[in-house]
């Protein structure tokens, strides 16, 4: 396994200039995670947290690194606690910490009918109060 740590923000080239296309958004939501195509029924989910989001991906923080490339089934509970749909990531970054935990920079690769964003979070949680 190979993990890297990144020096000073892992989006910027070599010239200092950022390689990040999207705006960033902080927001904390718990994620539930898996490598993707699950192949052991051993493996169990891992438990995360987002630390922020963009349209591009976002970055999570897990208890274990995972391999740079390795694909993730990742699943974002909404405000509510209610899980939202799946969705497959690509690990483009791994960074360890000093506490021994790790920040995961994770980009989109699946096409989904809705993505979830801290946006649509808090239009869902509008339209399900109108109709109550």
């Amino acid at each position: 396994m190979t993990i890297t740590r990144p020096t000073g923000d892992p989006m910027r080239a070599v010239n200092g200039d950022s390689i990040r296309k999207e705006s960033r958004e902080e927001s904390l939501r718990i994620v539930e995670y898996v490598r993707f195509p699950r192949v052991s029924p051993e493996r169990r989910p891992g438990i995360g947290f987002t630390r922020d989001v963009s349209k591009a991906g976002m970055c999570l923080g897990v208890d274990d690194a995972e391999p740079i490339g390795s694909l993730l089934r990742v699943t974002v509970r909404g405000l509510d606690g209610r899980p939202r749909s799946p969705s497959i990531h690509r690990v483009v970054w791994c960074s360890s910490e000093r506490d021994g935990r790790y920040w995961l920079g994770l980009e989109f690769v699946s096409e989904r009918r809705e993505r979830w964003s801290p946006e649509l979070e808090i239009t869902t949680a509008k339209q399900d109060a109108a109709s109550a």
